[in-house]
């Protein structure tokens, strides 16, 4: 079996739009990780269950990656100039990323070598890590942080901040 990354954001004319594609598709695929790591608890580990988390590892290797890089290079850059406030939440956000890399590593380590997981318990821990971490991180950027956002870029800013995203994958391929 061929797994295969998909970009959550197709169109990149709208930089918010990209990372409110890429926010729906954690919450959604966070579930799926969620059930899946409980029903390898629940059965034991099938053909289908390491292909699953085969596919997991594959998409979020890259889709976090490429997240936090339109975030830090793209979008963060153009917020550079505004108050303490704005700046502190951006701070918080990068300390976040970090968080989130952490316990991806230690996940993607079992999801990458399925035949490897072996403590269900431990398994299943690890992906509820995860998941809360990325959910909260999504949660603060939703509520607290685009809502800001949206207050401080005009139209220009917002389409600009798409095409870099947009270059970071054409120069990254």
């Amino acid at each position: 079996m061929e797994f295969q990354f998909t970009d959550p954001a197709t169109d990149f004319s709208n930089g918010l739009h990209v990372l409110k594609s890429y926010h729906e598709d954690f919450i959604a695929r966070g579930v799926r990780l969620l059930v899946l790591a409980k029903e390898i608890k629940q059965k034991g580990m099938s053909e289908s269950s390491a292909n699953q988390c085969m596919d997991m590892y594959c998409h979020y290797s890259h889709a976090n990656h490429l997240h936090h890089k339109d975030e830090e290079q793209a979008l963060f850059p153009a917020l550079l100039e505004q108050s303490t406030l704005v700046i502190g939440m951006i701070e918080r956000l990068m300390m976040d990323h970090e968080e989130i890399e952490k316990t991806w590593d230690l996940l993607a380590e079992k999801l990458s070598n399925p035949q490897m997981i072996n403590d269900f318990d431990q398994f299943l821990q690890l992906a509820i890590d995860f998941e809360k971490i990325q959910r909260e991180h999504l949660n603060r950027e939703d509520e607290d942080f685009s809502p800001r956002v949206k207050e401080i870029l005009n139209a220009g800013q917002i389409e600009q901040i798409g095409r870099k995203m947009s270059e970071l994958r054409t120069t990254n391929s």
